[in-house]
């Protein structure tokens, strides 16, 4: 009976040892399936750069997201995109429109941080090309 208990007592720490390792992979499993996952910024608003029109030419967005200007491959002119007028105080006016015109294969992007109404023009073409950006809290 000696024996018998010794070894009953010698893998009652290996039932031990394996439960507990089993019962830790248990609980690393749960932890990593239950953490939430990393939130990825929202994808910016896109408005197409068209001949002589932006579309759409109104658009809302929260405070805090981006923008994306794409110019459309059928262009036969060139545009830029031009803030024409923001929120008074705004900071880094420049930051807010593009340095040169493009016909195709552009893009633009910017982050409005200050909630307000942006008004946008194309300087080349500034009577039809209008775009009008209103940024809520």
């Amino acid at each position: 009976m000696r024996g018998v208990a010794l070894r009953s007592h010698i893998l009652r720490p290996r039932r031990h040892g394996a439960c507990l390792a089993t019962s830790l992979a248990a609980l690393a499993l749960v932890a990593t399936v239950g953490a939430a996952p990393a939130k990825s910024p929202p994808k910016p608003r896109i408005v197409t750069v068209n001949d002589f029109y932006f579309g759409p030419d109104a658009v809302t967005i929260g405070a805090g997201r981006a923008m994306r200007w794409a110019w459309s491959a059928s262009n036969n002119y060139p545009h830029d995109v031009h803030l024409k007028r923001g929120p008074s105080g705004l900071k880094n006016r420049g930051s807010y429109s593009t340095r040169t015109t493009a016909v195709t294969e552009a893009h633009f992007q910017h982050t409005f941080p200050t909630p307000g109404t942006y008004k946008y023009i194309c300087t080349v073409h500034p009577t039809q090309m209008k775009l009008t950006v209103t940024v809520r809290r």
